[in-house]
This record gives C-alpha cells, structure tokens and sequence, in this order.
C-alpha cells in the first residue's frame, strides 16, 4: 500500500496586545499588534475591546436604563411605534417600541396590563390582550428592543439652553453642572442636572461692605439703615482686615434680596451697625466665551469641600453646589485662565504670570499674609498636582514647551525649579493616573519618560503612532481618565480621541476613536455607590454621560480592526491557511464580520471571496468583502472555528462591528491553524 507523507497542521497562537502601530517595520512587530484600528481598546485583561458607548444626560431617566415589555393582543385596529397604550380595566400605559404580528413591545410601562381587557389608543379601541408576554425572543431581538426602548428615553433628554458648545462640566457631590453661553450668546450661564432636565444656578448678588466691626454670618439677613433694602447673607468673602479691629472689608454674597442697598447704608442687624456697603448689590452674571479649568478642593479641616474654576474670560470662581463666589485677587484684568488647589493655596495662572492666595484663604490675595506671585518664562498651559501628602506633595507647572515643578508649603520655602525644557503640555492634557500624562508636541508624555529621555521624540509614548499624533497636535480639548480600565484618554477637536491603557503603571497601547459628537470638556467622579462615571460636553450643547450603552447616543459604534501581517516566524516561506479559532468573551449580544489579506494584500494572490453576514455594516477594508460573522449570548465563550482558506508567506486577519445595540466585546486571542509550504522563489 502506497504511504503518503500529509503536511503537518501547525497551529500559531496570536495574542493580541500592543495596541496601533503606524510606524515600525511589519517584521519587527509581533503578531498581535494593530496596523488599522477605530473604536477599539487596549483592555487590562489582555486582547482588544470595542469601546463602550455614551449617551445624553440631564438629570432625568438615563436610555441605558430603559426597559421594555411584550403584550399579545388580538388587534383589531393599527398600533403603531410612538402610540402610548392605555388598559381599559387595568389603566396602565405604555409605549410602542415595535409591533410583530400579535406581539406588541411597550416601554414606559406604568401599571400592570390584564389579559382579556381592551387597549387604547388616544380613547379608541385597538384590540383586546390575550397575554401578558409575547413569542419566543431570541437574544438579538432582545437587544434590539432594548435599543429602541432606550430611544424613547432620549428623546425626553435635552441640551443644555442656551447657543454655541458646552463651555464646562463638572460633577460634584453627585450633582452634574454645566456652563454654556445663552440662546442670544451675550452671557454664560451654570444649570444643573435634575430629575426634570437642566434647571438655571441662580449665581446670585453680591455687595461690597468695608468697617465691618461685628462679624457677619452665613445665615444672617442684612437690613440697610437708610435704603431699608433686606439681604439673606449666603457667603461672607473676607478679603481684609478684621472683625476685631472694625477694618473687615470684602463682599457679601446674597441669595434673595429686597429692595435696593444704597452706597454707604449702614448694614445692620436689629440696631447694631455690622459694617458699611461700598456700593449698592449687583447680580452676579458671567461674560460668555469661556472655557471652564476646575479643581475640586477644600481649605483647612473645618472647611467644606467645594468646586474652584475659572475659564479665561470672568474672574475667578468658589462654588458650593449653591453658592457661587466669584474671587477678586486685585489684578487689573482679573480674567486667570488655569487654576489648581494645593497647599493650602489657591493657585491662579495669567499667561505668564503664577499667582497664589494667603496659605488657608482663598479670598485674600495680599502679599503681606502671604500670597504671591512667580513669573515663567512662557504662558502657563495646565497645573498637575503629584502625588504626595502636605508636606511631600509637589506641583508640575507647564508651558507649551517646558516643565517645572513647584516644591514647597507656602510662601517663604516655595521653589519653582524647571524639570525638562522643551518639553511641555497642551492645556487641558494632564491628568494622573499611577504618574503624571500629557499631550505634548511630540505625542503623549510622561513626567518619567520626560526625565529619561529629555525633550526628545523618544519621551513620547506614542512614538508609535506619531503620525496621528503629529496630525492632531494643536487640536487638544481635553482629557479624561477612567481608573477602572487604566486609561489615559485625550481628545481633539476634529472628533477623535486617543485612549492609552497601562497596568501597573506599565504602557500596554493606545488606540484610537472616534465620536460623531466633539469632546470639548469633561468630568468625573464617583456615584452613590463607589463606581466611577465620566460626562462630556459636546459642541452640538448636549452633555454626555461616557462608557455607558451600546451606541454613540444611538447612532452606531462602527469599529474596526486590522492586525499586522503575521509571517509566523518564517517570513519567506509559504503557508497554507486551513482553519483558525477567535477566543472572544463578552456581556450581551454582539456580532462582527470576519476577514483577512493574504501576502501583503498583493494581487498575485487570489484574496479570498466572501459572503455579507449584514449589508448595513461597512465594506471591509483594501476591497476585501466581510464573510463571516459571530454571535453570542453568554458572558464568555469558547473559541469560534473561522474558514481560512489560500497560500501565502503572511496573513493580516480584520475584524469589523457596526450597529447601535452591540454589547461591548473583547477578542483576546487567535489561532491560525496552517500548514509549511516551500520557500518563496
């Protein structure tokens, strides 16, 4: 009997990390590393995941909170998608998401719907319940009700009023702010989000008082001796002098008032003179245009814990949740554009120009109780504070193309001391992780790989991918991190982002996204329960709330990813591709299409054909159709078998997701099962 010696089956596991690379040569990357990729991220698990989505916020029921129920009804007249349906007997409500045959899906429900009763629509009678669930639902149906029942939610969500982009955001004491220029564009505004959408901050008035001899407390109602006008005193700003020798000057700041206080009106409580106005209240308004910098701190152990902003344009700002304080320092044009709590100082930058307030005070800003000012030699673009305690801790000051580091407790030992000249930060760049990262003209940079590499290119993390980089420089909004998944995230203003993972405090990628809403500000913070949640606020007036539901606000998260041309160690021989397998795990439903290029893409191969698993998804990528796809309910899933099929020296595998009811999901590994050909010729 003739013997017949088969080519052995080889198997080569892919272990995708690394992130994007756009710049290293194909063979000196390892197989796992992107070449193409949008929308996806570097998990800490291992592998990459399709970006989470986001959604309008406001206050009021968020869509990634909708639900949605079935109703079979024998329907003698049409429903459609919109109605609200009304139980004769039961009277609860619901809307129509979607109607399949007999089977009715409602959302909004209110009440319990009864079998046998007849349901309404705007009083007439559209059928009658015959049960109080409907067909079999397969777990994609599932999650595209769910989609659905989600837009019906954010339809009740609204911009913020007013005209122009989101001007700042900020979330504090599990409340979320935002600040935007009103419909006629002459003032900014701050609302707040409730449970019935963005509600106006009344910012209040303030009075300036001097010869305050009796101290003034919050709580206090202020009556003018000769106008009679009434204030209800909500903040005392002492900003000189004292109680105790009748020399207290600053301002009141009042939440109602009546009547008009009249310049030198005594102000007093009962018969007893406290102080002296210097003028009569004004309200307080802010000019429009700015762009919001906040710190989130407090001044000695007594003090409470309130917000510190100002945006380039107003001077200045304390706010409680309630109360808002705008701060005099004594500058002619009293407009700061950074700011940062630290020691016990308020730190406020004008261009140039490194101001900080009395050790304890936020309000005094005189050089006899020791505030101060540091000149630089460049206009200050952010303040990081590093980690530290009071007496450890240290402030990075940077310009556009150098860092410093302020060393020190208070005026008399501060020490600005420069770190790295020619390197620097775009404002609005820093955040902290395990270390300190910015956007510098050079990629992303890190206050280590600064040090140990100057201001060179090799400082940048993102060597790798400079030309994204390089393209998108002067284009920084702002950044965010999110603690849970280890990133550092950075935004531009032509729509895209940039997310970098690390664990341990070590690289692991970055990768890109895109949004179809511009990232001009952001926040985050903490909710009652201890998770961690981040808001944007886009050009379009709307605020965000990122890392939340299944689509862009219900438009589709497309994403896609290329890896690299793996050779499997042996760049000059032949492969024959038989089979692979994709370990992916997820949370709920998704679905991606499968592809793959053969030999560098060239034309002397035969690419493989393909068949669309759905026409709404993109094209792949370099002509190459999608031909596969897979779907899963579980939260993880074994390896999926995929068709390879071709001979070449090399094979890149793609992967593309589009649609806006897809559940976040990870690839964390490949197999190519393959046998060895010859050697090219």
């Amino acid at each position: 009997m003739a013997t017949f010696n088969l080519p052995q089956v080889k198997y080569d596991l892919i272990r995708l990390s690394g992130g994007l690379d756009l710049v290293t040569p194909t063979l000196s990357l390892k197989p796992g590393v992107v070449r193409d990729s949008l929308n996806f991220e570097s998990s800490i698990t291992g592998g990459y995941s399709r970006i989470s989505g986001y959604e309008r916020y406001d206050g009021r029921t968020s869509p990634s909170s909708a639900s949605y129920s079935e109703l079979t009804i024998n329907i003698s007249a049409t429903i459609s998608v919109g109605n609200t349906i009304v139980g004769a007997t039961s009277g609860a409500t619901g809307v129509v998401i979607d109607v399949t045959g007999s089977v009715v899906s409602i959302t909004k429900q209110t009440g319990n719907f009864q079998v046998g009763e007849n349901v309404r629509v705007s009083g007439v009678v559209k059928g009658s319940v015959t049960a109080l669930s409907g067909s079999a639902t397969t777990v994609q149906r599932s999650a595209l009700l769910t989609s659905k029942a989600a837009d019906v939610y954010r339809s009740d969500i609204g911009a913020v009023p007013g005209s122009g982009s989101i001007r700042g955001v900020a979330y504090f004491n599990n409340t979320l702010f935002a600040w935007r220029d009103n419909s006629a564009g002459t003032a900014m505004l701050l609302y707040r989000a409730t449970s019935s959408g963005w509600t106006a901050v009344d910012l209040g008035k303030q009075l300036s008082f001097s010869s305050g001899s009796r101290e003034i407390l919050e709580g206090m109602t202020i009556v003018g001796h000769t106008s009679g006008a009434t204030g209800l005193v909500s903040r005392v700003v002492l900003e000189s002098g004292a109680w105790s020798s009748g020399t207290a000057a600053g301002r009141l700041i009042f939440s109602s008032t009546t009547g008009t206080f009249a310049t030198t009106d005594d102000l007093r409580i009962g018969i007893l003179k406290y102080a002296e106005a210097d003028s009569t209240q004004t309200n307080i308004t802010l000019l429009p245009g700015g762009k919001i910098d906040f710190d989130i701190g407090t001044f000695g152990a007594s003090s409470a814990t309130r917000i510190y902003g100002c945006d380039g344009v107003n001077r200045a700002f304390e706010f409680d949740g309630t109360v808002y304080v705008p701060i005099h320092t004594g500058m002619a044009v009293d407009v700061p554009n950074h700011i940062a709590v630290h020691k016990q100082h308020l730190f406020l930058s004008y261009d140039s120009s490194l101001q900080f307030s009395a050790i304890g005070d936020p309000y005094v800003w005189d050089p006899v109780v020791g505030a101060g000012e540091i000149a630089m030699p460049e206009r200050i673009t952010l303040f990081v504070i590093q980690p530290g305690d009071q007496s450890s801790g240290a402030m990075a000051v940077y310009s556009d193309s150098n860092t410093s580091i302020l060393y020190g407790s208070s005026e008399a030992d501060f020490r600005l001391v420069t770190y790295n000249v020619g390197t620097g930060a775009k404002e609005f760049s820093g955040k902290n992780i395990s270390q300190t990262y910015t956007f510098d003209n050079r990629g992303v940079i890190s206050l280590q790989t600064s040090l140990n590499f100057g201001n060179f290119d090799s400082a940048a993390l993102t060597l790798n991918i400079r030309p994204f980089t390089q393209q998108r420089r002067n284009l920084v909004t702002t950044s965010g991190v999110s603690r849970e998944k280890g990133q550092y995230r950075v935004f531009f203003s032509d729509g895209y982002g940039l997310y970098l993972t690390f664990i341990n405090g070590q690289y692991v990628g970055a990768m890109p996204v895109q949004f179809p809403n511009p990232v001009s500000c952001m926040c985050e913070g903490r909710l009652p329960d201890g998770s961690e949640t981040s808001f944007f606020g886009s050009t379009n007036g709307y605020v965000y709330g990122l890392d939340t539901g299944t689509s862009f606000d219900g438009q589709d998260i497309t994403a896609n990813m290329t890896l690299v041309f793996n050779s499997i160690g042996s760049p000059r021989i032949l492969k024959k591709y038989r089979r692979g397998s994709l370990e992916i795990t997820g949370n709920g439903y998704a679905a991606f299409d499968f592809s793959y290029e053969l030999g560098y893409g060239s034309t002397e191969y035969m690419q493989p054909g393909s068949t669309s698993y759905e026409t709404s998804l993109q094209a792949s990528f370099w002509d190459s159709v999608s031909w596969d796809s897979f779907v899963w309910d579980g939260r993880t899933l074994a390896p999926s078998e995929v068709e390879l099929e071709g001979s070449a020296e090399n094979i890149a595998i793609r992967l593309v997701s589009s649609a806006n009811y897809y559940q976040p999901f990870t690839i964390n590994s490949a197999i190519v099962h393959f046998s060895t050909r010859r050697g090219l010729r």
